[in-house]
Order: structure tokens, then sequence, then C-alpha cells
């Protein structure tokens, strides 16, 4: 699905959501105001449902259809397994945004999704993997049996395990940078304090491994040259970081006693994504779906678009 219409699909489901806690006479009249000319609200609506209605639809059909399956095999998501799914995914995000300037909230602007619909997707997934969850089965023996036969594909390039310390401004990471170097205090105390880092400051900003890479960010952790040694600051698109170097492994094969663990862990995410999208295919071909309204087209204006102006197809 496009962006654009993911966009869409979002707004239509707020509109839908919103006019059915409104009622008649506080809905709002007006869209927005132009130049003094007013767009109805209703007019909106119109353009959301002529342009992508169907699609929103088919959501919605698909939605209640797992929401009932999850209901008749006892299967639900309490707000904590939700919030701590939707945490997950952004912890992931957020962790690349030193590298990649994109932060969860540039992350959902740039594919075109609220926060709302972001939630109800990974709901959606969540009950998914709960109905079949009981199917996964990895064994030690099939993970033993992965690693022997992918040997050369889960070889590892060099890597440093790095914790670092981001703060909005120049200055202060140089000051604390100075501070840490005094030893007038350590870098877990300065990164627990100051770190604009939500997902590694109250860990001492522990980050993890890194591999080589143009980004500053790498190449000022690559050039650290022992365990302990501190990084001048590094400016990224993220802020400013100081860098402090844990550990360096070198190009190898690790251990299977080192990524046992990690592989087990993959192959049941793999498992689990393949079961439940079977399992949605399943739900949807079996449901009986009945009385779909026509969304349409719409005849959302006699006017015609200004020359010049393009309308999307």
């Amino acid at each position: 699905m496009s962006r654009s219409k993911t966009l869409l699909i979002a707004l239509i489901l707020a509109l839908t959501l919103t006019g059915a806690v409104w009622s008649q006479t506080d809905a709002p009249q007006f869209a927005a105001t132009v130049n003094g000319e007013n767009i109805p609200y209703s007019r909106l609506v119109q353009a959301c449902l002529a342009r992508f209605g169907a699609q929103v639809l088919q959501n919605m059909i698909a939605a209640a259809a797992i929401e009932q399956a999850a209901a008749r095999a006892g299967v639900s998501v309490s707000k904590e397994e939700l919030d701590a799914r939707c945490e997950a995914t952004q912890r992931q995000i957020e962790l690349q945004a030193p590298f990649t300037g994109v932060n969860f909230a540039r992350w959902l602007q740039g594919n075109q999704m609220t926060p709302e619909f972001f939630r109800h997707n990974i709901y959606l997934t969540v009950l998914l993997e709960k109905m079949v969850a009981d199917r996964v089965n990895i064994t030690d023996q099939m993970v033993a049996e992965y690693y022997n036969r992918n040997r050369e594909k889960l070889r590892q390039p060099d890597k440093v395990k790095v914790a670092h310390i981001c703060v909005s401004d120049k200055e202060k990471a140089q000051e604390l940078r100075s501070q840490i170097l005094a030893g007038t205090i350590s870098f877990t105390d300065a990164a627990k304090a100051n770190s604009i880092d939500p997902w590694t400051k109250d860990i001492g900003g522990e980050w993890g491994w890194i591999a080589k890479g143009d980004d500053p960010f790498q190449q000022a952790a690559f050039a650290l040259t022992k365990d302990g040694e501190i990084s001048s600051v590094v400016p990224t698109r993220m802020g400013y970081h100081i860098i402090k170097r844990l550990e360096r492994r070198p190009e190898g094969l690790p251990p299977f006693e080192e990524l046992q663990e990690a592989l087990k862990l993959n192959l049941e995410r793999e498992r689990l994504a393949r079961l439940a999208a079977e399992r949605r295919l399943q739900i949807m071909q079996s449901a009986k779906i009945e009385g779909i309204v026509k969304l349409g087209p719409y005849p959302i204006s006699d006017q015609q678009p200004p020359s010049g102006v393009a309308t999307e197809q």
C-alpha cells in the first residue's frame, strides 16, 4: 500500500470514529477555510470515501473478522502487552536514529501513519500471533542444524560494543566529556543524568554492537583503539555524542553457544509470522461477508480542478 493511501486510510478511520462520537448538533460544520471559502466537513468525508473508501472498508472487515476469530479462540491482548510490543517496535526505530536521522515521530510521518493507526495494526498482528503461538516449536536441535547449514551466512563483520551520551548542545557535550576525563563524574552517571536518548540513558548509555560504516557515529566508534577509550564530541542528525568503546570483536563466525539464543528467537519469529499470515488468510476465506455498501464514486463537486493542478489517479 502506498504511503498516501496509508495516510488517507488512517484519516478516514479517524473521521469515522470521530463521527460516531459527535452528534448531529456538535459535529464540525467546516473542515477548513481557505481565503474566506469554507470547505464543509461532509465534503472532506466524501472526498476520502471516494478515493480510498473501499480499501478502508476492507481493512475494517478484516479487523472485525480477526477480532471475532480471536474472541472465539479465547485470545485477547492486554494493554500491557500492546504497550510492550509498540514500545519494542519504536525502540528498534529509535536506536537507528543516529545513523538514519529518523526518530519514531519522523518514521510515522515518513510512512504517513498516525500513532493510532500504527497501534491498531500492532494490535491485530499480536492477536493473530497469539492464535497460532502454540504451534511454534523450535527445538535446540533445529537451531543447531540451522547454525551448521548457515555457517558462512552467520559470519559477522568486525564490530565494536559501545555506550554513548547524546545531548542537543555541543558545548554541553564538551563540558561532560571534560568532566568524564577528569574523573569528576563517571560515564554511566553522566549518561543517566544528561543523555537525551530515552532507550539507553537508564542503562548508562549502553548501545550494543555496531558494525563499520560511513556514518560519523560509526567512524568515531571504530577510531577508538582500546576498550574504555572516550571519543571526542561527535555530531550526528540526532545530536552531539560522546562515545565509549566497551569491547571489540574481530570478524569471524561466533561460537554456537553465543548465537544460540538469538538464532532460536529469530527462527521462532519467522515461524510465528508465517503461521500468523496463514491464519489471517484462513479467517478471511471462512468469513461470511454480506451487505457491502457501494462506496463510490461520490460526486464531490461539479467544478473542474483549476488549470495546471494535477489530480491523483
